[in-house]
């Protein structure tokens, strides 16, 4: 889309072809989604109630955007020839979309509110240190996780155009969350093993 700007020609052609094949390998998505939910359809009690219920409310708008997601990949490939279920669902999938991204923003924004540092009684400086740096870690992960919803929530408004986008600039964001979502799916870099002592 960032390429062809929305303009019909090959590119539009290689997007319309590339985003109905890759839909297929997503099939079991929804199920994956959902099956936590069904396991522990309660509160656990392990977080407060308000982000337990808002990361249950992401894992069923996420389902959902799957779900009708794969029904649009059904219109595309001609299994439903219906335009109007097709548009229908299309909506249904980007609004979903958005607004389990929205609940990300929200989740990890209370995540980030209450990490906090307390020094304790007879902590050293050193320890201390260490506590602060790695809460900084989890912060700037959680900011990370923060900005990609906020990037994919203005994606999905482009696409229903709730948001005056114009074709190339819904692009962008496309580009722009697709290689966030592949940082995030980067393995750890290895820890650098410690220096072994020089023998006596």
């Amino acid at each position: 889309m960032f390429i062809s700007a929305g303009e019909p020609g090959n590119v539009k052609k290689v997007q319309a072809s590339v985003t109905a094949a890759r839909k297929i390998f997503r099939v079991m998505r929804p199920l994956e989604l959902m099956t936590p939910l069904l396991i522990q359809p309660g509160f656990t009690g392990k977080q407060p109630m308000l982000l337990e219920a808002i990361n249950k409310v992401k894992a069923v708008l996420m389902a959902v955007y799957f779900g009708a997601d794969h029904v649009v990949w059904a219109h595309q490939i001609g299994l439903i020839a219906d335009k109007k279920v097709g548009e229908r669902y299309q909506k249904l999938s980007l609004w979903s979309w958005a607004l389990g991204s929205v609940c990300t923003v929200a989740a990890e924004s209370w995540q980030i509110a209450a990490l906090s540092v307390v020094r304790k009684e007879g902590e050293s400086e050193d320890e201390y240190a260490k506590r602060v740096e790695d809460v900084k870690k989890q912060i700037n992960q959680r900011l990370f996780l923060v900005v990609h919803a906020l990037v994919q929530t203005a994606l999905a408004a482009g696409l229903l155009q709730t948001l005056p986008l114009k074709p190339r600039t819904v692009g962008l964001l496309g580009v722009v969350a697709s290689a966030m979502n592949c940082y995030l799916l980067l393995p750890n870099y290895p820890k650098p093993a410690p220096a072994k002592a020089k023998a006596q």
